[in-house]
This record gives structure tokens, C-alpha cells and sequence, in this order.
């Protein structure tokens, strides 16, 4: 045989056992996954799998930049014991359980910890990994902080592979103002459905789910493969609301002040800005069993009950409407007490007198004038039709649309659609609050409505949405009509309740510091049972100034205990709010504040400091950078070309951005502009609880590093 033939027998036997072991590999691919697929899936599923892992929720913010919510990171430790080598792990675990047990003092002691590794360890050894016993929980609700510190602690140092180190990363949602407007900002609940503003955004705020594959350490206990990265900086996106801290603090404190007065079960209190309907402030806090008032339900959004004398304001706006009868014209009041087809009615003040006119029984809140004159103008079943088509027409029948779940109905009844509850004292008695249901946000809007010279806005919680810096969602003002009524009759209704506050149930509120207009309402429960207690509810609703409305207000008192009119139950509270908002918003302007420019308030990448540090660095690293200026605090600014060292903007008045600086920078910076500085966590300034460029005035400012 020639050494060519003997060449090529030796090539073809090599690849005839290629063929055989190709086929041999083929075949156990084709028995592994058709024939016992399902068995090794089975099993391959019990312990490990893909699971969703959430990102950070985006945050919430104020109109000012101030954090309403935020996502702070916590971890569970576990250590995987059979990890570290014999050798490591006996020489060490005296060590690690000194510096565990100084770590966490209030937990076990040293000898505890070397006890329990000792013997879990041990255990694992014998028992094999199997079992899951090796997986030995340190801590959970660990900060930042206390991470880092773990990291270094002996045979942790190792990492996860060589130290047995295993994080968890997961993070829990606080509010930096705590209870205030907390029902509105609302709750993210995993064992609940999340409320307000947290809820109704939350496909926003939770951003898009990853996946992380994890391994299964007991029945009900995952741990992931791989560490996730603990300072991952994806999250969600932020919500940017139309509230504002500062009226929403005079708001909270006002109406807490009113409710602890009279001892009320409960209370809301909304402003509103006329001109857009933006809710600046919201506040809803009811009685607790020890005494004390928090926020459990949002009674201003949420809660719908029959109104009282604050609707009188539409009954006379629908009256000018049909001009069936002048201002001036004399009604007959009978001293405050009439009958109505069989049914009495009453002033809640017994005033004495016989007559009023028009505009007297709007101003004096005369249940009976207000009756009377109705009954007369919308008689029959035409004119009862007329009535509640300009209830209608004001809007008073439809929901306001507000962004957060759970508005309450509007209950406006109706001639044909209610024939069976809808009887001959129904108007009467509905002109004066009663036999109709509304939220306080409805009635405000109507108010707002008026306050705007007849144009009725939607009113709104939130501004934009915005991802990284990117303006994902921009919500604009909305009108819902143009003209509810004509201009003529809202200046009447408009003079109306000028006088109800000059001459009217609320000339004891009147103040010479500026003016004011709006109704009170004193509504009596159950109007129609005698009760051996009777229960009221109080309100004002109105809006200041009154020549040149800003702000629309209501404030609703649930079951006040000392006294129950609205004049001196809601309308005080009303006052209080309207005289502090009114001058903080007059300094506000006259000061000259500048908005904040959208791009100083997005989070960005550049790193801060100071100047001389930056300069060392970039001379240690040999890197070539533009250097545009000499200013003493500097933003550097990296991107794909060069690197670029620009002046960071730094004012006296004004709250500076300190995200990307260190610790030691940002304090110093704050400080000596007069803040008070709290911290957490640990590396540079992720996040600042009061938005960049707000007016300096002593603040106390939270930093959170990441």
C-alpha cells in the first residue's frame, strides 16, 4: 500500500468517528429533550428559574422640585457557607463574627455568630447543598451604608464566589413630609391596590420589569444566581405634580388647627388655581380613637354627601339665568320657617324677619327666601325640567375627571330618570343642599368656575411625566366650558358673594390685609329624622382675591362637636388658609423668583465639585479637558469628544443642584447658604428633597447618595 492509500484510510476512519460520535450526540439531544424532556425540565424548574425583578419606582415631586416620594435601596444578606475554602473560613470566622455583632449590636453577640456559622456550616457540610441549608440569613432592611461595610468585612471581602456573599437588592418607598397630603400622593402596597397618585400613575412609576434568574433555598425562599448590581441607577419614571409644599403646609396646619377647635370627626380643605384648575394643596385628616388626626381617606376627592348652603350659589346662578325675578325683588320668609307642600323648613338662624329680598336671603343664607323664590321661578313640570338643566349646565352632574381613583358620583336628581324619588318638595329643598350629593372637588369646581368668569376648568393633579430628561407626558390645562353661564350673570353671582363676606354670615371673617368672596354652608344631617342629637357638617367655599381671583378654596368640616355654623366652624379655616396663601403668593411675585429652567431641575450625568480637586485629578489621570472657566465650583461634563469643566451655578437665594457631587462638597456648599443638611447613604448625591433654584429661607434639605 502506498503511503497516499494509507493517507487516505487514515482520513476517512478519523471522519467515519466523527460521523458515529455526531450521531451518538444528536441521538441524546433528541432523547433528552422529546423523550425525557419534560422530566429534566420538571426537575431543572424545582430549583432554579427566571423570576421579575422591579426596578426602582420612578418619583414623585411637588411643583417646586420637592421630593414627594422616593425609592430608597435596602438589602438581605445571606451567606452561602460552603463557598469559602476550610483554610479561609477557619482562620476568619472569629473576625467576621466580631465585626457582624458590632455591626448590628442590638442582634446576637460575637460567640452567637461564630456559634451559628459554625454549626450551619457544619451542617451543610453533612447534609449537602440540597437541602439549602448552606443559604445562612445575616440581615435584612440593611442600608447602603451597612453594605459597604459588610463587603469588607473578612471572608466577605472575598466576593459572592469566594466569600459566599450574597445581596438582595430591594428598596422601600418614603414620603419626606410624611402624613401630609399623604392620601393623595398615596400608597404603593404589594398585599392592596395602590391609591392616589401613586396608584393611578403607577405603570409609570414602577418602570418595565426585568428579569433575574434565581435559585430556590427553601420553600418559599428564592435567591438570585448572580448579584443584581446594587447601585443600579435604572428606575422608573418621575411624576411631576401640581402641588406645592408651601401651600399645602399652610393647608395641612390650618385645617388641623380647625378640626382640633371643634373636635370634628373629620375635614377637608382644597385650593385650587383659578385660572388653570391646578390643585395646589389638598388635605384630608380624620379623627383617630387616641385623639389624634391623620389622613385615611381623601373625604375631598373621595366622599360625596349632600352640600347644604354652599350650592345655594348655583340655585341663584340658575335664578339670574331664568330672569324670572330681580335682585331687589321683597320675599316673605315668615321669620325663618315655611311649608312646603307639607313639609317644614328652616333657617338655621332664627333671624326674626318677615321679608328679604333677593339678594339679602343669598347674603343671610335664608333657606327659606332661597326656597320660596325657586319654588316660584321653576313651578311646574317645565320649570321643575328648567332647574336641573342649569344644574346641568354649570356642570354639577358630571364628575370632574380628577387623574386619581375613587371620585364619588355626583347625584343630581332627575324629573324623568328619578321619577319615583323625585317629588314636590324636591326643588325647594334641593336649592338649599339637600335631596343632591357632591364631592367637595365638585362644588370647588363650580366656585372655580365662577371665580374664572364662567369658564369652567378641569381640575388636575399632575403636571408631566418625565424619563431621565426626556418629557415623556406634558398635561396642560383643560376647559371643560367655555361659558357656564353668561358673563352678566356670573359678575351678579360674583357681587353676591362679595357681599356675603362684607355684610353677609361670614362679615365676621372680613379682613382689611385683602379680599375675599365665597358661601358658607351649614348642613344638617338627616335633615328629615328626628334625631335625639342632631349632626352637622360646616363649609365655606369661595376664592380670594376677590377683584382678581388667584386661588379658588373649600374647606368641609364633617360632625363638628362645639359649634356647627358654617361661619364659625370652616369659614375661620378658610381665612387662615386664604390670608397666609394670599401673602406668601404676593412676596412670591413681587420678590421676582424665577422658575426653575427645565433643564436645571432634570437629573443629569455630570459629576460637581470643587474646582482645585478636579484640576488635580485631571493632571493625575493625564486627561485633556476644555476648561471654560476659573469659578470655584464646577460641573464636569464628559462626553464622547472631550471633557468639559464648566462653572456650576451657584446663587446665594437659591437652593443649588448638588446631584453629582461628594458628600463633603454638597455639605459644605449648603451650609454656608444657611441649610440645615441631613444625609443617607453613601457615595455622591443621587437625590435632593428640595428641587434646585427654590427660594433659600433657612430649609432643612435631605441628601441621598447613591
Amino acid at each position: 500500500m502506498d503511503k497516499k492509500n494509507e493517507l487516505l484510510i487514515r482520513v476517512y476512519f478519523v471522519l467515519f468517528m466523527f460521523v458515529c460520535f455526531a450521531i451518538l450526540i444528536l441521538g441524546r439531544v433528541v432523547k433528552i429533550t422529546l423523550v425525557e424532556g419534560d422530566k429534566w425540565r420538571s426537575k431543572g424548574g424545582q430549583n432554579v428559574k427566571f423570576m421579575d425583578k422591579s426596578i426602582d419606582r420612578g418619583d414623585i415631586y411637588d411643583a417646586n422640585g420637592n421630593l414627594l416620594a422616593t425609592s430608597l435601596p435596602f438589602f438581605e444578606i445571606r451567606m452561602d457557607l460552603l463557598k469559602p475554602r476550610e483554610s479561609l473560613f477557619n482562620s476568619n470566622i472569629d473576625s467576621l463574627a466580631i465585626c457582624l455583632a458590632k455591626l448590628f449590636p442590638d442582634g446576637k453577640s460575637a460567640n452567637q455568630w461564630k456559634s451559628e456559622l459554625l454549626t450551619t456550616r457544619n451542617d451543610a457540610i453533612h447534609r449537602g447543598k440540597t437541602k439549602g441549608v448552606q443559604y445562612y440569613f445575616i440581615a435584612n432592611n440593611v442600608t447602603i451604608n451597612e453594605l459597604e461595610q459588610l463587603r469588607n468585612f473578612p471572608i466577605f471581602r472575598k466576593g459572592r464566589y469566594g466569600g459566599g456573599l450574597i445581596i438582595e437588592r430591594k428598596s422601600k418607598r418614603k414620603k419626606p413630609f410624611k402624613g401630609i397630603a399623604a392620601r393623595t400622593i398615596g400608597e404603593d402596597r404589594s398585599n392592596a391596590d395602590n391609591v392616589g397618585i401613586e396608584g393611578s400613575f403607577d405603570k409609570f412609576l414602577r418602570g418595565e420589569t426585568e428579569k433575574q434568574l434565581m435559585r430556590k433555598i427553601s420553600s418559599e425562599l428564592w435567591v438570585p444566581v448572580i448579584n443584581p448590581a446594587e447601585f443600579d441607577s435604572k428606575k422608573g419614571d418621575d411624576v411631576i405634580t401640581t402641588l406645592d409644599m408651601h401651600f399645602q403646609d399652610i393647608v395641612h396646619l390650618e385645617l388641623l388647627r380647625g378640626l382640633k377647635n371643634q373636635d370634628a370627626k373629620a375635614g377637608t380643605a382644597i385650593l385650587m388655581e383659578v385660572e388653570t384648575g391646578a390643585i395646589k394643596a389638598i388635605s384630608n385628616l380624620e379623627k383617630l380613637e387616641n385623639g389624634n388626626y391623620a389622613e385615611l381617606y381623601n373625604y375631598g376627592i373621595g366622599w360625596s354627601s349632600e352640600p347644604g348652603s354652599t350650592i345655594k350659589a348655583a340655585s341663584m346662578l340658575a335664578l339670574l339665568e331664568k330672569s324670572c325675578m330681580s335682585l331687589n325683588e321683597t320675599v316673605s320668609v315668615y321669620g325663618g320657617k315655611k311649608k312646603f307642600y307639607g313639609e317644614w323648613m328652616h333657617d338655621s338662624e332664627r333671624h326674626g324677619k318677615d321679608k328679604m329680598t333677593v339678594a339679602e336671603s343669598f347674603k343671610l343664607s335664608s333657606n327659606v327666601g332661597i326656597a320660596t323664590v325657586v319654588d316660584e321661578c321653576f313651578r311646574g313640570p317645565e320649570g321643575v325640567k328648567d332647574f336641573i338643566h342649569y344644574f346641568r349646565q354649570f356642570g354639577l352632574h358630571n364628575k370632574t375627571e380628577i387623574e386619581i381613583q375613587g371620585e364619588g358620583n355626583p347625584y343630581i336628581k332627575d324629573p324623568v330618570e328619578n321619577k319615583k324619588e323625585f317629588w314636590k318638595t324636591t326643588v325647594p329643598w334641593m336649592s338649599t343642599g339637600y335631596e343632591l350629593h357632591l364631592t367637595p372637588l365638585q362644588i370647588l369646581a363650580f366656585y372655580n368656575a365662577v371665580a374664572n368668569d364662567g369658564k369652567r376648568m378641569k381640575p388636575y393633579l399632575v403636571d408631566r411625566i418625565i424619563r431621565d430628561e426626556t418629557i415623556l407626558h406634558d398635561f396642560k390645562p383643560k376647559v371643560v366650558q367655555e361659558n357656564i353661564a353668561s358673563i352678566e350673570n356670573i359678575k351678579k353671582l360674583q357681587d353676591l358673594m362679595k357681599s356675603v363676606v362684607l355684610s353677609g354670615t361670614g362679615s365676621r371673617l372680613k379682613t382689611d390685609e385683602f379680599s375675599f368672596a365665597g358661601k358658607t354652608g351649614t348642613t344638617r344631617l338627616e335633615y328629615n329624622k328626628e334625631l335625639n342629637k342632631k349632626k352637622y357638617n360646616a363649609s365655606f367655599a369661595g376664592y380670594f382675591p376677590a377683584e382678581n381671583p388667584q386661588y379658588s378654596l373649600i374647606v368641609v368640616v364633617y360632625e363638628p362637636q362645639k359649634q356647627y355654623y358654617g361661619s364659625s366652624v370652616a369659614g375661620p379655616i378658610f381665612k387662615g388658609i386664604a390670608e397666609k396663601c394670599h401673602s406668601f403668593f404676593f412676596k412670591y411675585n413681587t420678590d421676582g423668583i424665577a422658575q426653575v429652567e427645565e433643564e436645571e431641575f432634570m437629573l443629569n450625568k455630570k459629576h460637581s465639585g470643587y474646582a482645585k480637586d478636579y484640576n488635580n485629578l485631571m493632571a493625575y489621570m493625564d486627561v485633556d479637558y476644555d476648561k471654560t472657566t476659573n469659578n470655584r465650583w464646577v460641573d464636569l461634563l464628559p462626553t464622547e469628544e472631550e471633557v468639559k469643566m464648566d462653572k456650576s451655578k451657584i446663587l446665594k437665594s437659591k437652593v443649588p443642584d448638588v446631584r453629582g457631587m461628594g458628600l463633603r462638597d454638597a455639605i459644605y456648599v449648603l451650609e454656608s447658604l444657611g441649610l440645615s443638611v441631613k444625609t443617607g447613604g453613601v457615595g455622591k448625591v443621587g437625590k435632593q428633597s428640595i428641587r434646585p433654584g427654590t427660594e433659600i429661607k433657612g430649609q432643612e434639605i435631605e441628601l441621598f447618595l447613591n
